[in-house]
């Protein structure tokens, strides 16, 4: 079985290098970011995420211009795990969960990486390819066993650049390396099955998501993200970014406890109170939303880059203030 999966693996991989298409990005808005908890964790559900999006290239790069050259706005797109929910989404990774298996799939696009370094730790009689075919693979077996791939990028994005794929058994079912095995290659070969090359003219993801719901468990707000270009995005906290004034800058929004020291009291024009602090390169500010049930409180944590004076800062503030929804008072 060993042999034929990674055979065909190998196959899929060289047919799918031509498989280069120029393409347009998600329509305007046609994502939207909705949460569920199961079993006490927050995730998205599969529909919100239907396709992984994500680069080796740094995201402030491709959205400033920098060198579009050396930076082009290019990426991989391939579908995640049927019926898995998405738990993270970045520039450069994603990662899901399965609720029935509690298996839990991460992908991450790297610039530069090598087989050898990858299959260092690797037991010899684990290793299933060593990346002379353009294909590295090992599993760790046992509780919490662990396998994993890494596929050449080369032909999309030059130099030493790879995908890397994790499968961890989060439900630590002592699963065997013959298990494993079975379950990295396939889910490799699934991935180079479905893997697209698409070259744009602008980050895949500006304007792409109207709606983000952010959640820690306990409680859930949604952010109007439609102006936005999301490139990190967890389960509570997201964040975006920007050129102004001819620079990348991020803002930030979380459901964040507790807030850091050294804080002043302000409020918006129409009373709404806030803590706050104006740094150099960071400013920061939290929003009270209520208490947990074990009596710390819970915030809206907004920080934006830049530098700004306190007037200018509240200024800002309030703009990304009013894009977000917070539950309604207890």
């Amino acid at each position: 079985m060993k042999k034929v999966l990674l055979c065909l693996l190998i196959t899929t991989l060289f047919l799918s290098l031509a498989a280069v298409a120029i393409a347009e990005a998600p329509e305007p808005g046609s994502l939207s970011l909705v949460q569920q908890i199961i079993n006490r964790n927050a995730s998205w559900t599969p529909e919100s995420y239907p396709e992984i999006w994500i680069t080796p290239f740094y995201a402030e790069y491709i959205i400033e211009e920098r060198d579009a050259e050396r930076y082009p706005a290019n990426f991989l797109r391939f579908a995640p795990p049927e019926g898995a929910a998405s738990l993270r989404i970045d520039s450069d990774y994603a990662s899901f969960v399965d609720f029935d298996t509690y298996l839990q799939y991460s992908y991450q696009a790297m610039d530069r990486a090598s087989y050898e370094l990858f299959l260092e730790k690797a037991e010899e009689e684990n290793i299933l390819a060593d990346g002379s075919g353009g294909v590295a693979m090992y599993v760790s077996p046992g509780h919490w066993g662990r396998a994993r791939a890494m596929l050449d990028l080369k032909a999309y994005f030059g130099g030493t650049a790879k995908l890397y794929i994790e499968l961890y058994d989060g439900a630590g079912e002592d699963l065997t390396a013959e298990k494993l095995s079975e379950m990295i290659q396939a889910e490799a070969a699934r991935v180079q099955a479905s893997l697209q090359f698409e070259e744009l003219d602008r980050f895949w993801s500006q304007g792409v998501f109207a709606t983000v719901e952010l959640s820690d468990g306990t409680v859930t707000i949604a952010v109007d993200t439609a102006a936005m270009t999301l490139t990190d995005i967890q389960t509570k906290k997201l964040k975006s970014r920007a050129v102004v004034d001819s620079k990348v800058r991020a803002t930030e929004i979380e459901i964040s406890s507790p807030y850091q020291d050294d804080l002043e009291e302000a409020e918006f024009a129409d009373g709404t109170p806030y803590l706050c602090k104006v740094s150099e390169y960071w400013s920061d500010a939290y929003f009270y939303i209520q208490e947990r049930r074990a009596g710390d409180p819970i915030y809206l944590h907004i920080k934006i880059e830049g530098t700004f004076s306190l007037e200018a800062f509240a200024a800002e503030l309030e703009k990304v203030y009013a894009l977000v929804t917070l539950p309604e008072a207890e």
